[in-house]
């Protein structure tokens, strides 16, 4: 026969079985979820990193322009040919002004007209020699970066020389028709602004400040 003792004890084990087992659970199942923030922490601090991944490459790409930049940068011998090239667009423009105002006092029939126009005509062929040795002393990455500018000074300079050939055959007439020279001069100054902005906006791509016109 059994002691009461044993049997007291078997009673009360049975009876907290189901208490430590409940307790083990929650146990289990809060250190459990005690591990989820720091997951989610950990999944934080990986977002937070991926802003400085980008900056190296940042970076990179600003140093390559800086460096595209610092290659068609004009040298001193070409910043010498392209003050020349200015200087001579800015007379060709101011020579064209002076004809404009001595067509005003008789167009072909006016001995001061001819004589602007001579002169005029050595300006520009004076202009085109100096552009062409710029031009040619340009390096390729040069002619890569600013293939637009050179091709819209190209269109200025087309321009100026066919309002050139007009007025040459305005003038080979027996009887040049005024207004229509005037016309002409009008135009031709207008192509020589052109032909001077474009010269600037080619400096200005080589870095060179207009001052030093």
């Amino acid at each position: 026969m059994r002691s009461p003792l044993l049997t007291l004890a078997a009673i009360v084990s049975l009876a907290a079985a189901p208490a430590l087992l409940a307790q083990g659970r929650g146990s289990m199942g809060g250190g459990q979820r005690g591990q989820q923030p720091q997951m989610g922490q950990q999944r934080g601090g990986q977002q937070g990193q991926r802003p400085d991944m980008g900056h190296p490459r940042g970076g990179q790409q600003q140093g390559t322009r800086d460096q595209q930049r610092q290659r068609i940068h004009a040298t001193d011998q070409q910043r010498d040919q392209y003050r020349t090239c200015a200087q001579s667009a800015a007379r060709v423009r101011t020579q064209a002004r002076d004809m404009a105002q001595a067509a005003k006092g008789g167009g072909a029939n006016n001995p001061e007209f001819r004589e602007q126009y001579q002169r005029l005509r050595e300006e520009i062929r004076t202009m085109q020699q100096e552009h062409d040795r710029f031009m040619q002393g340009l390096s390729e990455e040069q002619r890569a970066a600013m293939q637009d500018r050179i091709r819209k000074m190209d269109q200025a300079r087309k321009r100026l020389h066919t309002q050139l050939q007009v007025m040459d055959q305005e003038l080979n007439q027996a009887n040049p028709d005024r207004k229509r020279l005037e016309k002409q001069v009008r135009e031709m100054e207008k192509a020589a602004k052109e032909w001077q902005k474009q010269y600037r906006n080619m400096g200005d791509g080589m870095g060179i400040n207009p001052e030093e016109e």
